[in-house]
């Protein structure tokens, strides 16, 4: 299943409209259209908001082994049953701790952007 698959099929579990979504990314409706019709692949940092958003781990849009059972509004990790991607390792990691650590670094990098913005901002009104 596609990243973009399961972007939508967790949106809708959640009961959100791709505006609603949009809105609350702070992107417009058509990022999400084109992320969930596979056109557009977000960025991790994109990729992270909307994980938090949704309230599902990351690894649970970038791994092929999770599935989104709608008909219980649960998720499920068919992991187990096999089922591996082997055309990505870098997020296939059994390690929790690379993963988790690679997205305090994204969000260390995106405190210090908007901290360089702002700076940037401040010498422009002088």
């Amino acid at each position: 299943m596609s990243i973009g698959t399961k972007v939508k099929r967790f949106r809708e579990v959640r009961g959100l409209s791709q505006d609603e979504l949009a809105l609350r990314l702070d992107v417009a409706q058509s990022t999400i259209s084109s992320i969930e019709s596979d056109k557009n692949v977000p960025n991790s940092l994109l990729l992270n908001k909307i994980a938090r958003e949704l309230e599902v781990d990351i690894n649970e849009l970038l791994n092929e082994g999770i599935q989104v059972n709608i008909s219980n509004n649960k998720f499920s990790d068919l992991s187990s049953a096999g089922t591996i991607n082997q055309y990505n390792p870098v997020f296939n990691m059994q390690s929790p701790e690379i993963a988790e650590s690679i997205l305090k670094n994204q969000e260390q990098l995106t405190k210090l952007i908007e901290s360089q913005n702002k700076l940037i901002e401040k010498l422009f009104k002088k």
